[in-house]
């Protein structure tokens, strides 16, 4: 599937990621110690995602020598290629100055008419960059993810609330760019040594997957396992102009 939409922005977000990292010579973040304050204390959060691993569990095949090579660096947890997701929107954490269970809801009654608008795509894979909080593998969905957020937006008025705060939304439009995170930071060690790992893969080519649906989920992370199975909780079905022949739930 192609796409008029220029997805440029994608790459030159990624170089500007690795410049900026470069550039700094702060010690390297301990992931999940910063993730005890985000969290609010381990709180559970809510996204629509793609859940990549869950959906192709062979899509991280491509990546086993940068995987296998991270894995030997002090600096960096790699993260198990099952919970390896794509963000689209974080919603929240469940508590009760966030999100109420019972809410939950309601978030994919009022999301799933929009979200069906939207056409099945393909998501391209490859590149790797970095930023604070650790490594990352790039996107390409032709702009359809940017399309489901403001759907999301449009639709679901706990989404149109968190995404007034959210830096990405710009006066010149959603700078989204879609990545996943195949690498947390372990507060150890040097960012040189990761650089130099990661040099040989940036330009890395993963193949793609076709996306069809967007899901909502629970990301279940403990402070005894933090990377415990994605909870799929709601699966919006992309249909594009087949939205409109008749009843769908």
């Amino acid at each position: 599937m192609t796409s008029d939409v220029d997805t440029s922005a994608y790459a030159e977000q990624q170089a500007s990621d690795w410049q900026t990292f470069a550039a700094s010579d702060a010690p390297l973040l301990d992931y999940w110690q910063a993730w005890e304050e985000r969290s609010h204390g381990w709180r559970v959060p809510i996204e629509f995602l793609q859940p990549i691993g869950l959906d192709y569990p062979n899509f991280a095949e491509p990546l086993q020598p940068l995987l296998d090579a991270l894995g030997e660096l002090d600096e960096v947890v790699v993260i198990p290629a099952r919970w390896m997701h794509l963000t689209t929107v974080h919603v929240g954490f469940l508590m009760a100055a966030g999100i109420m269970w019972s809410q939950v809801e309601t978030f994919y009654v009022n999301a799933s008419p929009r979200v069906r608008r939207i056409k099945p795509f393909d998501l391209a894979l490859g590149g790797i960059s970095v930023t604070e909080d650790g490594i990352y593998l790039g996107a390409d969905d032709g702009g359809s993810l940017r399309e489901a957020r403001r759907q999301l937006r449009l639709g679901v008025p706990k989404v149109h609330e968190v995404m007034k705060d959210d830096p990405l939304m710009t006066a010149d439009g959603d700078a989204y760019a879609p990545t996943i995170e195949i690498a947390h930071f372990s507060g150890k060690g040097q960012r040189s040594r990761v650089l130099e790992t990661l040099e040989p893969y940036r330009e890395i080519d993963a193949g793609s997957v076709p996306i069809s649906q967007v899901k909502m989920a629970r990301l279940p992370i403990q402070p005894h396992d933090h990377y415990g199975d994605i909870d799929v909780i709601a699966e919006m079905t992309l249909l594009g102009d087949d939205y409109r022949k008749g009843y769908h739930n």
